[in-house]
């Protein structure tokens, strides 16, 4: 999943940005969201990347929280399936599932020694 932000005030005495956050595939605007205070005092400011990545890292939670919060569609509303497989019984239906994700982080590094 792909993710996007926007920084909207940043507090420099405090090591605070106020930040949008959402999918980047969202139906809404990032304008739309709303925005919440982030501590950065701990992040990672070796460059954008680092920096980038410590931010999507701390708010990644908000995501899920925006997706469980958006109404479903009618369309996309599944059903539940049970009993034996059956792929023609499964032609036409909307089913659910969940997607796993690996913990995969940038790490930057000055040298490696082999």
């Amino acid at each position: 999943m792909k993710v996007i932000f926007k920084i909207i005030r940043h507090i420099p005495e405090e090591k605070v940005i106020s930040v949008k956050i959402c999918r980047l595939h969202s139906h809404k605007s990032i304008d739309d969201y709303s925005s919440k205070r982030v501590d950065y005092s701990g992040f990672n400011f070796t460059d954008n990347d680092t920096f980038i990545d410590s931010l999507i890292t701390k708010c990644n939670h908000r995501i899920d929280r925006q997706d469980e919060k958006e109404e479903i569609l009618r369309d996309n509303i599944p059903i539940d399936i049970s009993g034996e497989l059956d792929i023609d019984n499964l032609v036409g239906k909307v089913i659910d599932g969940k997607v796993r994700h690996r913990d995969t982080r940038i790490l930057k590094m000055r040298r490696v020694e082999l």
